[in-house]
């Protein structure tokens, strides 16, 4: 993978797990697993190929959790095998519990340029119903603190849906983040995966209601479009050249490596996803791989028609007649045309777009191509 620019890393350290998370983390991790997991990681770092970075990510779990001391020893690792190059976006999630001021300005001494805070809400009952760790109050101050440590690029997570919310409290967190003023939004529904406490008591729960829940995306799409963000990918929103470049790898399907706990890296034709087991992941960081799938020639075109779709500049039709050999708008010309009526789905300037509402709705418009798919 010497052509891929970009590495995510993956650190599963957690204060806590929450009840709607089904990410590889573990909580509560001793020093010496913790000290374990960090060789492991630096090793796999130094197996990778050499090259070019432009974007690097520090995913969870919660890697805000690492040391200043734990943090430059993973950035040294990266330098050693690659040349980070001048202008690399190099982003780190974190949680408001973790973050101190002196914490937040260690980390941007050593390079991070992108902090990304997991807000989710700014109510204290809906917090407590997800069993995050920190306060609303906490992620105020994060953000503040990230301010004054310098990071120009700052980015809060935001998710709706919650237990006991309304499209007024979601608002109320809305409009008050938005008055932080964050270069991006990641704004995301609550799903409830299977095995967490949330799944568990699914049916003792007073969840949002469908239209309740979209009613909640209708503001927040006409709210940060009255901000001044860009709706550039279904879930995210940013302000002019505040997207997230490591992310937009992802979506546009290019190559990228990926270490550590649970991590999957793609190289174009083959991605390759990391055990979940830590004690399978230290035993073998380089090569404990619980799958590897060569993607194949339809899986790749149905890939791109997924990703392209919700990325707010859409899928260039000549591009994917030029890759897979296919005209797609014709192909699919009967399926795509109540989607067309109902306003969901445009053609532009030789590119197909979703709207906002066909965006909510691309899950079931994806489920349709795929099952009329060869």
């Amino acid at each position: 993978m010497s052509n891929a620019s970009s590495l995510y890393i993956h650190i599963p350290f957690c204060l806590s797990r929450c009840r709607y998370c089904d990410f590889a983390s573990h909580a509560g991790i001793s020093p010496s697993l913790r000290e374990a997991y960090l060789s492991a990681l630096c090793r796999e770092i130094d197996s990778l190929p050499s090259g070019e970075l432009e974007t690097v990510y520090f995913g969870g779990g919660t890697p805000s959790l690492l040391t200043e001391g734990e943090l430059l020893r993973i950035l040294d690792a990266v330098s050693r095998r690659f040349r980070v190059k001048p202008h690399a976006e190099i982003s780190l999630e974190c949680n408001p519990a973790t973050a101190s001021p002196e914490k937040l300005s260690a980390f941007r001494s050593l390079g991070i340029t992108r902090l990304s805070i997991g807000v989710q809400s700014l109510s204290d009952g809906e917090l407590r119903a997800l069993g995050r760790a920190h306060t609303a109050d906490d992620a105020r101050q994060t953000y503040r603190a990230a301010r004054a440590a310098g990071f120009e690029s700052v980015s809060c997570d935001l998710m709706y849906g919650l237990p006991g919310q309304t499209p007024t409290s979601f608002e109320s967190t809305l409009k008050e983040l938005l008055s932080f003023s964050p270069d991006h939004l990641s704004a995301y529904g609550l799903i409830l995966e299977e095995g967490t406490p949330l799944y568990a008591e699914r049916d003792r729960i007073a969840f949002p209601d469908e239209d309740l829940e979209y009613a909640m995306y209708e503001r927040l799409v006409e709210q940060t479009a009255q901000g001044g963000y860009s709706h550039y990918e279904i879930s995210n929103y940013a302000r002019e050249g505040h997207g997230c470049r490591h992310n937009l790898v992802y979506w546009e399907r290019l190559p990228y490596h990926a270490v550590g706990l649970s991590a999957s890296s793609f190289d174009g034709a083959v991605r390759r996803t990391h055990t979940r087991e830590l004690s399978c992941y230290l035993a073998d960081p380089v090569g404990s791989f619980d799958e590897i799938t060569a993607i194949a020639p339809s899986d790749a075109a149905f890939e791109e028609i997924m990703l392209s779709l919700r990325l707010g500049k859409g899928l260039s039709l000549s591009g994917f007649l030029e890759r897979h050999g296919f005209d797609f708008a014709e192909r699919y010309r009967e399926l795509l045309l109540p989607w067309r009526r109902r306003g969901y789905v445009r053609e532009e300037d030789g590119r197909l777009f979703l709207s906002d509402a066909g965006l909510y709705l691309s899950s079931a418009l994806l489920s349709e191509i795929l099952a009329a798919t060869p």
